[in-house]
């Protein structure tokens, strides 16, 4: 019983420090077939609470992903996705997932016309 209320407990404290990804920008540039993302993630200590994850879609087809083992810096991670073999095309709709190591996911759209 100890053991279940401590675990309890445990995990409402992380969930109190862990926190979603803030907010993500995306920019593409067609000249270098080159996909920007930040993803903004204050965080204090960038090798336990960081970005792990980011997905890079165009409908529900996977384009690119890169997993992380630590944060870039304290307040973002920064990637850029090379599609130089296959650019996207005008009118691509991009989503880009972007996910906490310790709680949540955050998301962004991105209309290349």
């Amino acid at each position: 019983m100890k053991k279940t209320v401590f675990i309890l407990l445990l995990f409402s404290v992380a969930s109190l420090v862990a926190h979603p990804p803030k907010g993500i920008e995306l920019s593409y540039d067609a000249e270098t077939a080159a996909l920007t993302v930040t993803v903004h993630h204050k965080v204090s200590d960038a090798e336990r609470h960081y970005i792990r994850r980011i997905e890079v879609y165009a409908g529900k087809e996977l384009l690119a992903e890169k997993t992380y083992e630590r944060q870039e810096t304290a307040t973002a991670q920064e990637e850029m996705f090379l599609f130089i073999d296959k650019p996207l095309a005008r009118g691509t709709v991009v989503t880009v997932k972007a996910f906490c190591s310790l709680s949540g996911k955050k998301s962004a759209r991105l209309e290349w016309e």
